[in-house]
């Protein structure tokens, strides 16, 4: 049997990318579907298998380049540093190390075996947790190419203004596009539960902040092949 020929660093970076981009695309059907529950739960669940996906790629894809490389070592350490943020509790038990210390992805990645648990909410609670603005790295990702026979997508970066600050809550607003995650339980195969608290912010905001984490990722996974 023939053996599969070397990946390059570009072909490797573009199937992550079209990944992030169908993560983005479920993303800009959430902000339309948020008065419809059902329809909105299901774009969510779509969004976090994509996103998903992003890490399981970066686990194959990654790694192979590193092996075709003669750098497998080198890069399994780098990732698992990496991994630090987004460990998931039943593999930290099995591997005897600590749960992912970002506990707003380490929820996301638990929501994305289970069946999405939404609440509405409203911009008054929102606006009570004191948190930092955070520019999106998704408003600066544009599509500058599209490969149709391959089906790949090329991405840059284009420069963009700081976030506006938050808005100032409305209380006569009927926000009924508002939806924020629920508490989750994880069981594992020993039956032990834990408990995963979710994130403070609305669902939408939660899931762009998240994608910024994974393209940050794939950026920095880029500049680590690159020097093998």
């Amino acid at each position: 049997m023939a053996k599969a020929p070397p990946k390059t660093l570009a072909e490797m970076r573009a199937k992550l990318d079209d990944k992030i981009m169908e993560a983005l695309d479920f993303l800009g059907d959430m902000e339309a579907l948020k008065q419809d529950h059902i329809r909105f739960a299901h774009r969510v669940s779509a969004f976090l298998s994509a996103s998903e996906s992003v890490l399981s790629m970066i686990d194959r894809h990654a790694k192979r380049y590193a092996r075709e490389h003669g750098r497998e070592p080198t890069f399994a350490a780098w990732y698992e540093a990496k991994a630090d943020a987004f460990r998931m509790p039943h593999v930290a038990h099995r591997a005897k190390k600590s749960s992912g210390s970002d506990l707003e992805w380490v929820y996301l990645r638990a929501a994305r075996d289970d069946t999405i648990h939404i609440e509405r909410t409203s911009l008054a609670r929102l606006l009570r947790v004191t948190f930092t603005a955070h520019a999106y790295l998704t408003a600066r990702l544009t599509v500058t190419a599209t490969n149709h026979e391959t089906g790949t997508v090329t991405v840059s970066e284009a420069e963009t203004p700081p976030p506006a600050p938050p808005p100032e809550p409305d209380e006569t607003k009927d926000e009924k596009d508002l939806w924020a995650f629920m508490p989750l339980e994880i069981v594992d195969q020993g039956g032990n539960i834990t408990a995963i608290n979710p994130p403070t912010y609305d669902v939408v905001s939660v899931c762009k902040r998240y994608l910024d984490k994974l393209i940050e990722l794939v950026e920095e996974c880029e500049r680590e092949l690159s020097t093998y």
